[in-house]
Formats: C-alpha cells, structure tokens, sequence
C-alpha cells in the first residue's frame, strides 16, 4: 500500500491550490457537490498512474486526458498544473 505523506494540487481541474501534510494520518474527502472532490482523487491517480479512468473508457467516447481534462474546469493555462505526492 503507498502512503501519501503530503499532497499539493496546483491549478488541476477546479482546485486553484491545496497542499496537506498527512503524515500517518488516512485521507477522506468529503463535502458537498461541486466542492472538488473528485478533483482531488483524480490528482492523486493521475500523480500515481499518468491517468484518470474516469475521463475514458464506456460512456465517455474515449476521451483521453490530454484532449479533455486541460478544459474540465481547470483554469486557463493547463500547462501551469501541478500534482505533487510525497509518498
């Protein structure tokens, strides 16, 4: 099992900027629709996979990620986006 020691999220998706330390701690996410949620979870598989498997496959016309995420309410300028995981 990988251990996320500290997170930060930088213009990915609708996240503007969060950066948490967790250090042993578990991580939940949770909040109402439309808070960034599934923002966070898909940073954390993108930092880990290069993906996200939700934004391809059935459903979803095999958008890929580099065609459809830049847009899906990311800011801007998508080459500014980071995701960075201490593990």
């Amino acid at each position: 099992m990988i251990q996320i020691e500290e997170i930060e999220i930088v213009e990915f998706r609708g996240i503007r900027h969060l950066k948490r330390s967790l250090g042993r701690r578990s991580l939940g996410v949770a909040g109402p629709n439309g808070t960034g949620k599934s923002g966070i979870v898909d940073a954390i598989e993108f930092a880990l996979t290069g993906n996200i498997t939700r934004l391809g496959g059935t459903g979803t016309a095999e958008l890929s990620v580099k065609a459809h995420a830049p847009h899906v309410d990311s800011s801007k300028k998508p080459e500014n986006a980071l995701v960075r995981l201490k593990v």
